[in-house]
């Protein structure tokens, strides 16, 4: 072979190899490109919700993300966030739950629905990045339309609070020490200030009175067709499915105001507990007196202590008096609610003075719940069952289980249930001694289910309470650390599950007070 014909051989095999490479690289490229057109068809279906699984195929537009764009739309004429009521969003998906403890349960599923419901959380600036993110994957997620009212204008994660105190006369706000934090909440906004650092004293309880008012007017103008206003605060923990079933029983064409009463002058529902207003009340009360309202309730509120108790004084006037709707609308969460008779068998609708934590977790069972099928509507006694009887013991130290029902002491001028000295048997004398006599004390008592021993006091309960750690402390008058030991009778709680008969005949929706 001549030195070219070498040459022009290995130029063809070259070529060839050049050739091939070449192909693959292009096959190569096209898998990518494939492989893009795959991904950012997964992101536009995650973007608008559609899904192949039977879910909601429109997607669920947040209402305060609907809100939001009006805002940041870039239109010169955008009207004022919260100004208009947007369409109401699709219902929750329905999807099938998680088939293994490993798989995501989908928040939303069994979700009921809430098309006719208005939803309205009451927060301030000084604790809303603390208590607001766990109901946006929770109690908010899911529900069709809600307005976050607060102190200060601001947006949280796609959500927009509205700041009522906007809407407060700038004459009752002037010289008026309650609205201190106000003003420096302001000033904090302008500068980038982080609002959590204003947070202590008693000043966001004073000014938090003073929203109220205008609370229910804005909540009128942001809908004037919701049949049922929910009211609760950011550290109300709400059950959606037994609200729904419990509304369902009522008219919101009758005027309705619905919670948990508390007194002062007069009866009114507690705020934090979270109450309900019918569509037909709202509009005598609120929507046909919309500025008439705030000019004849806002100058009251400096002369009392409480914001909810001005929501009653609004209702009352026009006729309408509570429903007292307790202890399905309740004042205390899983540690420190009393169970006992008159409640085991009620449902819960709403819990109070909920952490984050307590939030989620009893999101979660409800949601656990549905996963297995369960349509029986969640009683206090499934929150004793779930959270409480699995952490029982006999005793606990250092521990205060909110026992206050009966008190003795080795103090003689005390007079436990109004009896002297003399008249108590040597056991109850002896009661306030040490925790074991304390204990004594409580076996003795046919009623007793839990104890708490402390200082020179014995505790008895006749109810059950979990409480919380309590850790030795100092305190006036006392020369010793204060170790505080907690008790609950097993056999008497045993008995009483038994008598209760794990609530058989099904949830008992009557009100008590």
């Amino acid at each position: 072979m001549t030195a070219f014909s070498a040459s022009n051989a290995r130029g063809k095999i070259l070529l060839g190899v050049t050739f091939g490479v070449l192909i693959l690289l292009l096959l190569s490229f096209r898998g990518d490109i494939s492989g893009t057109r795959v991904w950012r068809s997964a992101q536009d279906k995650l973007t608008t919700g559609t899904s192949s699984s039977g879910g909601n195929s429109k997607g669920k537009v947040p209402a305060q993300d609907a809100l939001k764009a009006t805002t940041t739309s870039g239109s010169k004429n955008a009207k004022p966030t919260n100004s208009k009521k947007p369409k109401k969003p699709s219902k929750p998906t329905k999807q099938k739950p998680a088939d293994s403890e490993d798989e995501t349960l989908d928040p939303c599923y069994g979700f009921p629905d809430t098309s006719d419901i208005l939803v309205v959380m009451k927060t301030g600036a000084t604790e809303a990045y603390e208590k607001l993110p766990i109901h946006f994957m929770s109690t908010l997620k899911c529900a069709n339309d809600s307005l976050l009212v607060s102190d200060m204008e601001m947006d949280m994660a796609g959500h927009h609070l509205v700041d009522v105190l906007a809407d407060f006369p700038p004459a009752l706000q002037k010289d008026n020490d309650d609205f201190k934090l106000y003003r420096q909440l302001q000033e904090f906004k302008k500068l980038r200030q982080d609002p959590r650092t204003l947070k202590g004293d008693h000043n966001g309880w004073n000014l938090d009175k003073y929203k109220f008012i205008p609370m229910l007017q804005r909540t009128w103008k942001y809908n004037p067709d919701a049949s049922w206003y929910v009211f609760v605060e950011a550290d109300t923990g709400v059950n959606w499915d037994n609200l729904r079933t419990y509304l369902d029983t009522l008219d919101p064409k009758k005027k309705y105001y619905i919670g948990s009463p508390t007194y002062l002058d007069i009866e009114f529902a507690h705020g934090g507990t979270g109450y309900v207003i019918s569509n037909a009340a709202m509009k005598v009360a609120v929507g046909d007196h919309l500025e008439e309202i705030g000019e004849k309730y806002n100058k009251e509120v400096q002369d009392i202590c409480c914001g909810d108790r001005m929501i009653a004084r609004v209702l009352l006037d026009q006729g309408i008096n509570l429903t007292r709707a307790w202890p399905m609308f309740n004042g205390e969460k899983p540690i420190t609610v009393p169970f006992k008779d008159n409640s085991w068998c009620q449902p819960f609708i709403t819990m109070h003075h909920m952490t984050a934590q307590e939030v989620s977790q009893v999101w979660n069972y409800q949601q656990q719940r549905k996963a297995k099928g369960l349509k029986q509507p969640m009683m206090w006694k499934d929150i004793f069952n779930h959270f409480i009887k699995p952490a029982l013991t006999p005793s606990r130290a250092d521990w205060d289980n909110l026992t206050w029902d009966m008190m003795y002491t080795t103090n003689p001028q005390h007079s436990p249930g109004g009896r002297q000295w003399h008249e108590l048997s040597p056991l109850e004398q002896k009661a306030g001694e040490d925790p074991a006599q304390c204990k004594a004390m409580c076996d003795a008592d046919e009623a007793c289910m839990q104890w708490q021993h402390r200082k020179n006091e014995c505790h008895i309960g006749y109810s059950i309470k979990f409480g919380n750690a309590q850790p030795p402390s100092k305190e006036d008058g006392w020369d010793k650390e204060v170790k505080v030991t907690s008790g609950w009778r097993f056999e008497k709680i045993g008995a009483f599950r038994e008598e209760m008969k794990e609530c058989a005949g099904g949830a008992d929706w009557s009100t008590q007070g």
